[in-house]
């Protein structure tokens, strides 16, 4: 097989991520079937009517039909004949033949074993259902109380497997309708669809399916839409491949199985890019082409990854599959500051959507390999969001064609704008080579609103980049370093962690413990004690409702052991209450700006000060802290 580009390169290393639990503890999980050495796979292509007789010249040439989709005339065969391509080419009826894959390609050698393995990151504490930025620039957390879903939606994750028994998925997995097309056929045997033992990248699957669909049941996280169905459907061989035949096997059993969308973190082994020019490419890219139009036609909607490679997609000739086909949604991945990810492929003629896929300053948290957590990144984690909000669209319009749903995932997306001095980035507010449409749109999915502060009329905010906040208001701090402070905060990381982030939510100023940055991670972090700051007196109207929000982040290192905290009080006349509290354990964990919401009804009509702590009394620990974006907005009760 004669390539045009290289089959390995740093898209995988970035986007299919599986951190976490060490992939030889996967329990359960049936033996993969694996392709003979030495055989060769191929697609052939006819028209659909000319299957039948097309396969007997398959087997008449020497080959075996190791799977038939009369629908879209798709045949895979297999031959040991290295010219069976050659003659198959002169039979009568057939349009294109493509060799799929290498042959006898060591597990050692595979991408995922080379590349994604030395990026695996780390493992984390279970969470309790806590508002990660991802969801809250989304909405989705506002979404959930709306509609968190239909059961009648179903999303096929085609990926590496999904361990469906974790306890955040098994209550929306669908084990009936899950499947294993690893080598191009159907293999439905229970287990089949779970990982591989000791596949490379094992838990990209489970952690995807988190994004898309962890229930909302007091634990854990939550995904997109929490209470909609999942099905796998495995498409990465135990070498760590994912390829043609695999992924049209997926595609097709998605769209006869009825799934509403299909997610798809990855790209179509063994080329990056498919050059037309080239014989075998050409009819991989023509056999998935006609996978998901078909799967298009029944009424699923394909949502891709745009890739990892940083590059200008526009300017590429080959494609990229699923991602650049026209019937598929090519989705970039956004940060927590709401730039393109250094990592993520971006094209104003390309790419269509943005989601949040995080990087060093914020990860995605989700769902990992034996009822586990991890943190993510990559266009993996951005595809699922997106994934996520058609799959809730569709439970607010369960009449809705793709095409419609399409149209109302672009239509509502949030408008984001290039950030000043990329010359990258080429386009409008509306539509830019960086976010396509625009950020995918939990909340007005199901509600028709975009995410913001929340309804109501703001009756106090600051971002703290003018206003005054008193530091030590009653004048009992006891720390001896890293007090509160309004400044711009340093950059302070340790092996990897980073325990003050080097950016704020809004504009170049924040409420941080100690602005200056560390050159180690102990420098002008909070010790000896508490330290607060707090706000001007707000007057809230009465009646009706009121809220808080902010943005808020906790950095620390495992011997802080769960004593430190971030926190955040409610002083009025009456006394003073805790409305939110963060706190540290004993594992080292990364600070990140999220978002988080507040009931302040039971103080409307008051005048209240917003009062936030944080303290270091473990003892010598190490903890950051930083609050920024301080709203509160007040709803009038309805007549």
């Amino acid at each position: 097989m004669t390539r045009n580009r290289a089959r390995i390169g740093p898209f995988r290393a970035l986007c299919v991520l599986a951190l976490g639990a060490g992939i030889a503890g996967v329990s359960g999980i049936a033996p993969a079937i694996a392709q003979p050495q030495g055989v060769r796979a191929y697609l052939v292509l006819t028209t659909p009517a000319s299957t039948s007789t097309v396969a007997q010249a398959v087997v008449a040439q020497g080959g075996t039909v190791q799977n038939r989709h009369a629908e879209i005339g798709v045949i895979v065969a297999h031959s040991t004949a290295t010219d069976f391509a050659t003659r198959m080419r002169a039979v009568s009826g057939v349009q294109k033949v493509g060799q799929s894959r290498d042959t006898d390609v060591p597990a050692q050698g595979s991408t995922a074993r080379r590349y994604l393995e030395p990026q695996m990151g780390s493992s984390i504490a279970a969470p309790l259902e806590p508002v990660d930025w991802n969801m809250s620039m989304m909405g989705a957390d506002r979404a959930w109380d709306i509609n968190p879903g239909s059961r009648s939606v179903t999303v096929g994750v085609l990926d590496t497997g999904v361990q469906g028994t974790h306890d955040d998925l098994r209550a929306n997995f669908d084990a009936a309708n899950s499947v294993s097309c690893l080598y191009g056929k159907t293999n439905t045997t229970p287990g089949a669809w779970e990982p591989d033992a000791y596949a490379p990248a094992a838990g990209h699957g489970t952690s995807v399916a988190g994004i898309i669909a962890a229930a909302r049941n007091g634990r854990g996280v939550v995904g997109v839409a929490p209470n909609v169905r999942i099905a796998a459907v495995k498409v990465m061989e135990p070498t760590g491949y994912m390829y043609p035949e695999n992924v049209i096997c997926g595609l097709m059993w998605s769209a006869a199985r009825g799934f509403t969308v299909t997610n798809n973190s990855y790209y179509v082994d063994p080329y990056t890019f498919n050059h037309p020019t080239n014989l075998d490419q050409d009819a991989v890219i023509e056999a998935v082409r006609r996978a998901v139009d078909y799967a298009h036609g029944r009424g699923t909607v394909t949502v891709a990854a745009a890739g990892n490679f940083s590059t200008n997609l526009d300017t590429e000739q080959g494609l990229f599959l699923p991602g650049d086909l026209p019937n598929a949604i090519s989705v970039t991945a956004t940060t927590t500051r709401k730039e393109l990810a250094y990592y993520s492929n971006y094209g104003l003629n390309t790419v269509e959507l943005t989601a949040p896929g995080g990087d060093g300053n914020g990860m995605i948290n989700t769902t990992d390999l034996n009822n586990g957590y991890t943190t993510f990144s990559g266009t993996s984690a951005s595809s699922p969001h997106a994934a996520g909000v058609v799959a809730l669209l569709a439970s607010a319009n369960p009449s809705a064609s793709p095409d419609q749903l399409r149209s109302m995932l672009l239509s509502q997306a949030i408008d984001t704008p290039c950030p000043s001095g990329d010359s990258r980035c080429t386009g409008t507010l509306t539509r830019n080579s960086h976010f396509g449409e625009g950020i995918a749109n939990a909340l007005r999915a199901v509600s028709g609103s975009d995410p913001g502060p929340g309804p109501g009329t703001t009756v106090y905010a600051t971002d703290f980049e003018s206003g005054t906040w008193t530091l030590n208001p009653a004048g009992t701090d006891t720390a001896t370093s890293g007090r509160f402070e309004v400044g711009d905060p340093g950059a302070t990381s340790w092996n990897g962690y980073t325990l003050q982030p080097g950016n704020t939510v809004s504009g170049i100023r924040a409420l941080v413990s100690g602005a200056a940055p560390g050159a180690s991670a102990g420098d002008g972090d909070i010790d000896g004690g508490i330290t607060s700051a707090s706000s001007p007196p707000i007057q809230i109207p009465a009646g009706g409702t009121a809220k808080l929000t902010l943005s808020w982040y906790l950095g620390w290192l495992y011997n802080s052991a769960g004593a430190d905290f971030l926190r955040v009080r409610v002083v009025s006349g009456t006394g003073s209450t805790t409305v939110f509290e963060k706190k540290t354990s004993s594992s080292n964990t990364s600070a990140v700006w999220t978002a988080a919401t507040v009931d302040l009804t039971p103080w409307t009509g008051n005048s209240v000060r917003i009062l936030v702590e944080a303290g270091d009394v473990s003892g010598g620990s190490l903890v950051e802290a930083g609050v920024d974006d301080v709203r509160v907005t007040h709803q009038a009760a309805t007549r």
